[in-house]
């Protein structure tokens, strides 16, 4: 009896735990409503369930054909705004190229209003971008009335410049030689000393330059960097008083009788596009 106690006394909380929950499910089972199965509301309960289930696919699948319809919706909305976009670049560099063609055109009339002699006016269509001393290709022919052996000209930087001398003339093209070139000769001279000289192509160098040959030495005194070089008329080739380019570099060698003189063309023929070709009679109003 005393060992009974003593165990009582030492689970006392775990005897009235134990005590606690076999009354709880007493009054459970007492309390509760009786269970009745009822198989017709089983079966609709169950349906129920399949029937959202099925639902929730259903919309799962809807919804994801009509993303994919709005996503290629979206697609061909951004495919047609980039080829209008493409447009109106296209447009844009249109309008950019037609006013710098413009300006330049003006500026060609200037000069073609400017000009002494008659001339035809031509475009360029042909030419070795990698070789500046190659020949030129222009648009105009016999058709025109361009000739072997006629001036070329262009207008840059408020200046006109001489580009070359016509050598091969086509129905509707003709070829033009470029100073640049070492076996064309030009007679020049300095437009404020007047000294003169003969320039070619710097054949030697292979470089952008021309060299200006039997300079009398005389002239080194009054020669300075910078100072214009012009046709001198003589020949009958190209017309007196035409831009040739600007002196860069001079030297005279003490065992040489002549000096010579490195030009810088007035022309830059990496940007040539348009020029005139010189006939050889002056303008009427002249």
């Amino acid at each position: 009896m005393r060992k009974i106690s003593t165990a009582l006394s030492r689970h006392k909380k775990g005897y009235t735990l134990v005590l606690l929950v076999i009354i709880s499910i007493s009054m459970i089972l007492f309390s509760a409503k009786p269970i009745s199965f009822r198989p017709r509301e089983m079966v609709q309960s169950l349906f129920a369930i399949f029937q959202r289930g099925a639902g929730g696919i259903s919309n799962w699948f809807v919804n994801t054909v009509n993303s994919i319809s709005e996503l290629k919706r979206a697609k061909l909305e951004l495919e047609e705004a980039q080829k209008k976009l493409m447009a109106y670049e296209k447009i844009s560099r249109d309008i950019i190229e037609l006013k710098n063609e413009n300006k330049q055109l003006r500026e060609q009339l200037r000069l073609f209003r400017r000009l002494s002699y008659k001339s035809i006016p031509a475009e360029v269509i042909a030419r070795d971008p990698e070789n500046l001393f190659s020949t030129i290709v222009l648009n105009k022919g016999s058709v025109d009335g361009v000739k072997r052996d006629m001036a070329v000209i262009a207008y840059q930087n408020g200046l006109q410049g001489l580009v070359g001398k016509v050598v091969l003339v086509n129905k509707y093209t003709s070829t033009v030689k470029p100073i640049l070139d070492s076996s064309l000769y030009i007679a020049a001279m300095f437009q404020k000393s007047r000294y003169t000289g003969l320039i070619s192509g710097d054949s030697e160098d292979n470089s952008e330059y021309l060299i200006m040959k039997y300079i009398n030495k005389e002239a080194m005194n009054y020669i300075e960097y910078g100072d214009l070089v012009i046709t001198s008329g003589l020949g009958g080739v190209y017309p007196k008083g035409i831009h040739i380019g600007r002196v860069r570099k001079i030297e005279a060698k003490t065992y040489q009788t002549s000096m010579e003189a490195y030009i810088e063309p007035i022309i830059d023929f990496s940007r040539l596009e348009y020029v005139f070709i010189l006939e050889k009679e002056r303008k009427i109003n002249d």
